[in-house]
């Protein structure tokens, strides 16, 4: 059992990290994308992630879901919502449910204030003394992030970074030092990866996407 949690635990640590970012021309271009993810972890498939993007006049709006289901250990559901008004974060929640029941939901939460951004983790408050948050991890579902040496993760309210690697994948690094590795073509995320001890994970992107 404690073989199987371990690959379990690295994939629900990425699924908190996804999170919402794309300059403000790209917005413009992209209103109602909508986008499906495989996750697969060595020869199981074990859910599906939907992503979603609209844009109504200068108000973006993301949205993420996913939905993992593994042999011999509960679902786990996460939701992330993240909105941006003239291309800067407004607001933004992710939502975690592992389990059947209410008690085992988590829940963090991101607003626009005047000192920066408020940020709700585990029920404690603070402040991210940052002016204007423009990219989050989210966004790289829908735009390539070139030129982008930092994302905001709306699920750990801090700041990870990120960059183009050897083999031309962007490298994403968590606080823990594990990280993910991002591969598109023609400016369409394609693949994810996800290393860990005992394999790896992949969100792929299904036909068509």
């Amino acid at each position: 059992m404690s073989r199987i949690c371990k690959p379990y635990a690295a994939i629900r640590t990425f699924l908190l990290l996804l999170c919402g970012w794309v300059p403000l021309l790209t917005a413009l271009g992209a209103a109602g994308q909508t986008r499906i993810y495989d996750i697969r972890y060595g020869n199981n498939a074990i859910g599906t992630l939907e992503t979603k993007q609209e844009t109504t006049g200068s108000t973006r709006r993301i949205t993420l879901k996913s939905r993992v289901q593994m042999k011999l250990l509960s679902r786990m559901e996460v939701d992330i919502f993240a909105e941006y008004r003239h291309n800067v974060l407004h607001a933004a929640k992710a939502t975690r449910l592992q389990g059947k029941s209410s008690a085992d939901s988590k829940e963090t939460s991101t607003e626009k204030s005047a000192n920066g951004y408020t940020v709700i983790r585990k029920g404690e408050r603070s402040i991210l003394h940052h002016a204007r948050i423009t990219y989050c991890v989210s966004d790289l579902y829908f735009t390539e992030p070139r030129e982008i040496r930092q994302v905001y993760s709306e699920t750990l309210g801090v700041l990870l970074p990120l960059k183009l690697a050897a083999d031309k994948r962007y490298e994403l690094t968590m606080p823990d030092g594990k990280r993910s590795y991002y591969r598109y073509e023609k400016g369409k995320l394609k693949e994810v990866e996800i290393s860990h001890a005992l394999g790896k994970a992949f969100f792929t992107a299904r036909e068509g996407a």
